[in-house]
């Protein structure tokens, strides 16, 4: 069922540095392509932690490379990964839809 609801994805990762103004980047640049399977949450399980409460959709993939604060963009959506739990066969991602 979840290899069936597998899809690309575009992982990008937060520019660091500063450009020749001396300001600091702003926005994502292109990591690597990824297959995650999203569903949306229905029901808040720790509504007391903000990176919960602003939680909307769930991810389960195999790539043990995302860290928190990556974000994951096809044609339609973005996610932005808040929680990642690599307990397990598959990868947990907490995300929130942008």
């Amino acid at each position: 069922m979840i290899q069936d609801r597998m899809a690309i994805y575009t992982a990008e990762i937060r520019q660091e540095g500063k450009n020749e103004y001396g300001e600091p980047l702003t926005g994502y640049i292109f990591y690597k392509p990824t297959e995650v399977s999203i569903t949306l949450i229905n029901k808040i399980i720790n509504v007391l932690d903000v990176r919960y409460a602003t939680a909307t959709h769930l991810g389960l993939t195999y790539d043990r490379t995302l860290v928190e604060g990556m974000r994951l963009v096809d044609e339609e959506f973005t996610y932005d990964i808040k929680i990642i739990n690599p307990d397990g066969r598959l990868v947990q991602l907490t995300l929130e839809k942008i």
